[in-house]
């Protein structure tokens, strides 16, 4: 089937167009409390002169690998076009403009692979010697082409990684990865190397960035992700994820998982993110939140067996930026699954993640901000 779709297409306008009074209503809900009103100036200061204007709060960096995409043969149930598009709607969004920076994936290294894979697998991935059966697992044919793809796939979270701790700013993403299937030896489930894992251990080696919460929100389980940090006091492991779906032979025990049923709706979700989060980051404390942001919850999509809708999504976002923000740490995002076909609800979705980060995080206080 030709997932192909264009975000110019007349089904794409009349969606978006069902749910915009509802986005602009929730972007204002969404920055409760972080745009503060000006005080009326006193005698005193108004005599001194006009105070400084303060500094803008700096911009979102989201990285991009869309550059690096493969092609997929005709009928492919993955929509690698989703990565693409959502890039374009973010750069077409004048609402954004001076809030984001868009900027081009690099291709990771071996040896940041080698901090969270075994080198034997990577050389195989490297060099198309995966069996056939493993191929299969990930879900993808092997090409040099797909190489590029997984090295810019796992390059662009650590560079956004990077950013989050050496740039001004407290939140970066990446419009790509959150590959939590994939284990130290293997990949599955169409995750090769676990850019989750790998961004959570350089923080910890390089910046001290300890202890971490990973908050998984994918409509799957977040396995590889919770094997690989098995007994890793330092990182939390967190998924929500339907009960009944994907992966059912290699799920894993997270710190904390959570099942949903099948056709969970917005209140129900909702309701276990505002039990679970407030004392999760008390009893965590984090310093960095790495949030895995999938969309496929959505009613609209073809594996996600939940009924969540875009303004659920939306109050999802808006919940874990207003906990990071409260307890001041620095947030990485990435992306995940997200299989809607037609393809325009998944990244209508997935652009929301991005464009509420960059809205709510703009209206920070300068002090808030860095």
């Amino acid at each position: 089937m030709n997932m192909t779709a264009t975000t110019t297409s007349a089904a794409w306008r009349r969606w978006s167009a069902s749910v915009m009074s509802f986005t602009r209503r929730d972007r204002t809900d969404g920055l409760q409390g972080a745009r503060t009103s000006t005080s009326t100036r006193t005698a005193a200061a108004a005599a001194a002169g006009p105070e400084p204007e303060p500094d803008p709060a700096p911009s979102l960096k989201i990285f991009q690998s869309d550059w690096a995409h493969e092609s997929l043969p005709e009928g492919h149930k993955f929509p690698m076009q989703k990565y693409r598009l959502v890039r374009q709607e973010l750069e077409g969004d004048l609402s954004l403009r001076g809030r984001i920076q868009i900027r081009k994936a690099p291709l990771i290294l071996q040896k940041e692979l080698e901090l969270v894979h075994d080198k034997n697998y990577i050389e195989r991935v490297f060099q198309g010697n995966l069996t056939a059966k493993e191929n299969r697992a990930i879900g993808f044919p092997w090409t040099e082409q797909s190489v590029q793809r997984y090295r810019a796939s796992a390059g662009g979270t650590l560079a956004a990684l990077r950013a989050v701790f050496e740039e001004e700013g407290m939140v970066a993403g990446h419009a790509a990865g959150g590959t939590h299937h994939s284990f130290r030896d293997r990949g599955e489930g169409f995750c090769v190397f676990n850019d989750i894992a790998i961004a959570a251990t350089v923080a910890e080696k390089s910046y001290d960035a300890l202890p971490i919460l990973v908050i998984d929100l994918d409509v799957h389980q977040g396995n590889g992700t919770a094997d690989i940090f098995e007994g890793h006091h330092s990182v939390f492991t967190f998924s929500v994820h339907g009960a009944n779906n994907y992966p059912w032979k290699t799920r894993r025990k997270s710190d904390l998982d959570v099942d949903v049923p099948d056709d969970t709706t917005d209140p129900e979700y909702l309701a276990v993110l505002q039990k679970e989060l407030p004392s999760l980051f008390e009893k965590v404390k984090p310093k960095l939140v790495i949030f895995q942001a999938g969309v496929d919850g959505l009613k609209e999509d073809s594996f996600g067996r939940l009924a969540l809708t875009r303004q659920g999504l939306i109050k999802r976002n808006n919940m874990v930026y207003d906990m990071c923000i409260a307890n001041g740490c620095k947030l990485l995002i990435t992306m995940g699954g997200g299989y809607s076909r037609p393809i325009e609800p998944t990244v209508a979705a997935s652009t929301d993640v991005f464009r509420i980060a960059a809205l709510k995080y703009s209206a920070l206080s300068p002090s808030q901000a860095r």
